[in-house]
């Protein structure tokens, strides 16, 4: 299973620009692109988080499936992610109005990355995921992690209403 709002991330982060004459809305367009697949993402992210809270609960078994599952859906994530080389986040970069928008959905994907190797990091197999969930680390792992999700989200949305409210100038 491919997680639909992490490979979609990457995949326009890395998309080539073809630059058009309506540069402002362009980078809307490119704006509202990344924020949505942003939001995918952050409720992917959370469904998984609420998984982890039932790996202790009744079904244990079936949670700890799905947590498995979901690291190997993190492996669709490219490994390494620089934003000086993603043409979307430069094109919106240049515009300095777009600068902290494109700074923003940076920082949100590099989050994403750090969980990803969090977790390949303390659950590299089935058998590491049932001590961490003996020990409840499982919980402190995600529960950190989920903190700095909200943040990094709010962050982006914050900046995407900022990029909406630029008036169009001739």
């Amino acid at each position: 299973m491919e997680i639909p709002g992490i490979s979609t991330l990457s995949t326009i982060l890395k998309r080539p620009i073809e630059l058009r004459n309506d540069a402002l809305a362009q980078r809307r367009e490119l704006a509202a692109e990344l924020q949505e697949n942003c939001q995918k993402l952050a409720l992917f992210l959370k469904n998984a988080f609420r998984i982890a809270k039932q790996v202790n609960e009744v079904d244990s078994e079936a949670s700890e499936k799905k947590i498995m599952n979901l690291i190997d859906d993190l492996k669709h994530m490219d490994s390494t992610f620089m934003e000086e080389e993603s043409p979307v986040l430069q094109h919106l970069a240049i515009d300095m109005r777009f600068k902290d928008f494109a700074k923003s959905c940076a920082d949100f994907y590099q989050s994403a990355l750090n969980l990803k190797q969090l977790l390949n990091e303390n659950i590299p197999d089935s058998i590491a995921l049932k001590a961490l969930c003996k020990e409840e680390g499982l919980l402190k792992v995600t529960g950190a992690w989920q903190g700095e999700l909200e943040t990094m989200l709010a962050r982006v949305n914050q900046e995407y209403m900022k990029v909406m409210a630029i008036k169009f100038s001739w």
